[in-house]
Parts: C-alpha cells; structure tokens; sequence
C-alpha cells in the first residue's frame, strides 16, 4: 500500500476540537481516540478521502498484530516461555486467563480499536458532502470503510462480547455497552455495504492488502459462523473459494512467500513494506525470532534465544505427530533451530521472518511480512467446518476441502474416521498458527475447555472467554460501561 497518514490533518484535527471537546461530558474512549481522527473540514475532496482511508489501514496496522496474536494464539495456549521458572515472558501467563495477566498484556484496553472505528465513521459522514466524486472510486471509498468498521468491531464483539456501538466520529455522550445482538447486525450491514460496491480484484499492486469483495465475503462468512448460521457461512466461503480469483500457493518448498505477502491466496491482509514506511516493532515476529534474525539484546531479540516464545516439543508433536510427513513443519518453522539438541529444543516460528535488506536490527524496525486477516486454507477449512457440522450434514464435501489443504504439504490425506470436526479444527490449528485464529475457534465450536488451559466445563455460559475491561475505561465512562461479569 503505496498511501500514508497525513500527520497534518491528524494534528489540524486535535487542534480544531479542542475547544469544542474541552467542556464536553467524559468519554468512554481517551480523549485522543476520538480527537486525533476528527476535524470539520480535514476531508473536502476524493484525495483526502483516499488519506483518510489510508490512516484508517494505519491505524489498523497499529493495533491488531500485537492484540490478535496475544489474544488469539498466546491465549489459545500455542507459545509459551523456555520454562517456567526461568526466561519467562509475560505474554506466556496470558494462556493461564488469569486478569493480572491479560490487563498487564494490554487485554483491558479496547481505545485503539475504537481509533479505527471513529476515523471510519469520519469518512463515512464526509463522502456524501464531497461533489464532483467519480462514481468508482466513491464505491469504493464506501466500501473499504465500511469494511474496516465492520471488522473492527468484529474483533471487538469477540474480544469484549457487548461494547458500545458508535457510528459517528465524535460522540460526547456516555454510550453503554449495546448487545452482541446489535452489533452483530451492524458488523453484517457493513459488510453488505462493502459486498455492494466492491469490486473482486482491483490489480496485483494491491492484491489483499486493501479490501475486497472477497475480503467481504470472508470476513461475513467468520461471521455468520460466530454465530452459529453455518448454512449461511458454507455459501459465502463458497463464493470466495469459485468466484474469488483466489488459489492455493503451489510451490510446497515455499510457503513463507505467504507471509512476504500479496500471494496468490491472500484475502485480506496488514501490509508492512519498508519503501512505504509501514514497518513495526516488538510484534509477532519480535517475540518468536532470535539470531540470526534480531541481533540485539532487546526484550524479544535475539540476546537469548530461550526468551523467545515457542510452542513446546509436545505442541509441536500434537500438530505434527513424529514420523508424520507435513512440509509445514520445516515452512512454518524454523528447521536449524528444530535440529537442536534437547536441552536447547526451542523451535522457532519463521511464518514472519522476512525483513528490510539492511535493516536496522538494533531499532528491530525491520520486519516486511505482512500479518494475514484470512486466506484461501482459512476459508477452505472455515467451509469444511461448516459442511461438517450438524446443521448442513456434508461431511463428505468437507472431507474434499480438508484433503485439498494436507495435500498441498504432503500431509497424508483423511480417510475417515474420528471427528471429522475434530480433524479439521486441528487442521485449522496447524494451517493457521500464528495468524490469531484459534482462540476464536475454540470458541466458535465450543471447544475451548478440551484445548487449552481454561478448562471448566461452563467456560461459555459464564464469559470466561471474553476479556476483561479495563478500570480505567469504566471509570471515564461514568460508569455506563459495566465490567463483563466473569471478572466482576
């Protein structure tokens, strides 16, 4: 993505609302969230539009690497420390669910999601004002920020449960948290919106690092399976797998071409590319990558290799049983270190490895892959879960996708046998590692208490799956927002 934020408008924006936000009631969000994005005249004309987009993918960039891999893996219980009584991270306590451990990880705070949602709802307002617009590209401009609202607000009705539902740029009044409910059905609306006016492929320049039809599609199709409409989810992952110019990367030896990103299979994704200044620090490849990767002592570099977190040697063999032939093994992850003797057994994940031609390893600002929203296995598995459940009763057809996707690393096909739906939630394990997806699976299929460590048997009906708030938010907002009641 060859599109930046301009910093002047974001500063014009603090500027101009200060005085009228000044006397105003308090917020549920930090002041800055909604100031920051917000200004009456910083978006007059298609070209500030087109800014305007790009701050809103900034923003994004900003906030989900960090949160969804701490929340949608480290939760999932897929990395841990060296051990647990030395070289211990603090990202490892997060998987024990504990609320010292996911406040101190930044699981409380929701604000920079809502940074996101308060710069679309500008762009939102705003396009109807602008004349002498082409008719494409406002399709288009609609589209892409009704999309990014729709999955923003996705990741934080999974994150959170109910949260307030805001659909302007500034609101000075409290807002309570509004139901699941109404902000499923305003996720879904969105996305309507998106589907309506965007196109399928817009050119390799910006293949899945801006959004689509498809992307639409996908994300609608998460989320018809969230809750639990899997006729729904099946025929839009069908859509995106026969109508999406979509395909598997076929090259086996290769698959971290994946996550350089723009593949041929990529749907949505966070683009970090150096020439666009969009590099980051300390996220998912930070804490998973030591020498010769990341050179410095820094928390997360490659001082010490065993303060890396790793799946364990039993995690490891879960996914990949010994003797078992899978190439994701030596894609995924990182086969000199794999090779290592016992006492030294820390098997690094490489999915996010590529990095600036003489980076700055010191700064660690370095990393140009891109972190995957959804790609074509994600959503060929996602369509496997649903023809396998009992509400489509297609287990045969799901067995064709499930193979379509071990075919391609060599792993041996599925004959039958078992829990189709087991097998392919563990497929979705071993394919999608790393890309924060399998917390909101074992949620999604009722299974978080037989793969992880929150294990009581009525995990669900009492919100041990939802992320406390932070005290802080509660306490400016008046109140209105209430703590979810698992952590009350």
């Amino acid at each position: 993505m060859k599109i930046f934020t301009n910093r002047k408008n974001s500063l014009l924006c603090a500027i101009l609302l200060f005085c009228a936000c000044v006397f105003s009631c308090k917020k549920i969000l930090d002041p800055d969230v909604i100031e920051l994005p917000t200004a009456v005249n910083a978006i007059t004309m298609p070209s500030d539009v087109e800014k305007g987009i790009a701050a809103a993918y900034s923003f994004l960039r900003a906030v989900v690497p960090d949160k969804v891999f701490l929340m949608g893996d480290m939760r999932a219980n897929l990395f841990s420390s060296y051990s647990q009584s030395s070289n211990v991270r603090v990202e490892t306590a997060i998987a024990t669910n504990t609320a010292v451990a996911l406040l101190n990880n930044d699981g409380g705070n929701w604000n920079q999601f809502y940074t996101v949602i308060a710069q679309c709802n500008l762009i939102l307002e705003k396009i109807p004002q602008i004349k002498g617009y082409d008719e494409l590209l406002r399709r288009r401009h609609v589209g892409e920020a009704s999309f990014i609202r729709a999955l923003t607000y996705f990741y934080l009705v999974r994150f959170w449960g109910d949260v307030p539902l805001n659909l302007k740029s500034v609101e000075v009044e409290n807002l309570p948290r509004a139901p699941q409910a109404e902000v499923f059905a305003q996720i879904k609306a969105d996305l309507d919106v998106a589907i309506a006016n965007l196109d399928l492929d817009y050119g390799d320049g910006e293949r899945a690092v801006r959004a689509s039809k498809g992307a639409a599609w996908a994300i609608k199709a998460h989320l018809l399976g969230w809750m639990q409409d899997y006729a729904g989810c099946e025929k839009l992952c069908d859509s995106v797998i026969t109508q999406g110019p979509y395909s598997l990367v076929t090259d086996t030896m290769n698959l971290i071409s994946i996550f350089v990103g723009k593949s041929k299979e990529g749907i949505f994704e966070l683009n970090f590319d150096a020439n666009a200044r969009e590099l980051q620090k300390n996220r998912v490849y930070n804490r998973t990558l030591g020498r010769p990767w990341y050179k410095d002592v820094s928390d997360g570099g490659g001082g010490s290799d065993r303060y890396l977190l790793c799946p364990t040697r039993d995690q490891i063999n879960t996914m990949f049983p010994p003797g078992a032939v899978d190439a994701r093994l030596f894609t995924w992850f990182i086969k000199e270190t794999y090779l290592q003797g016992v006492n030294e057994d820390r098997i690094f994940f490489g999915k996010y490895r590529s990095l600036q031609l003489k980076g700055d390893t010191s700064s660690q600002n370095i990393n140009e892959s891109n972190i995957i929203i959804t790609r074509l296995p994600d959503i060929m598995l996602l369509r496997a879960e649903a023809l396998a459940s009992n509400a489509v009763g297609r287990a045969g057809e799901a067995a064709v996708l499930l193979n379509m996707v071990r075919k391609r690393a060599f792993a041996a096909p599925y004959t039958g046998g078992g829990n189709i739906q087991d097998t392919i939630l563990l497929e979705r394990k071993k394919e999608l590692i790393g890309e924060g997806q399998y917390f909101f699976d074992l949620v999604r299929n009722r299974k978080l208490d037989k793969d992880s460590k929150i294990t009581a048997g009525d995990w669900y009906q009492k919100g041990a799956w939802l992320l406390p708030i932070n005290q802080t938010i509660i306490a400016k907002s008046n109140f209105v927002i209430t703590q979810n009641e698992f952590w009350k």
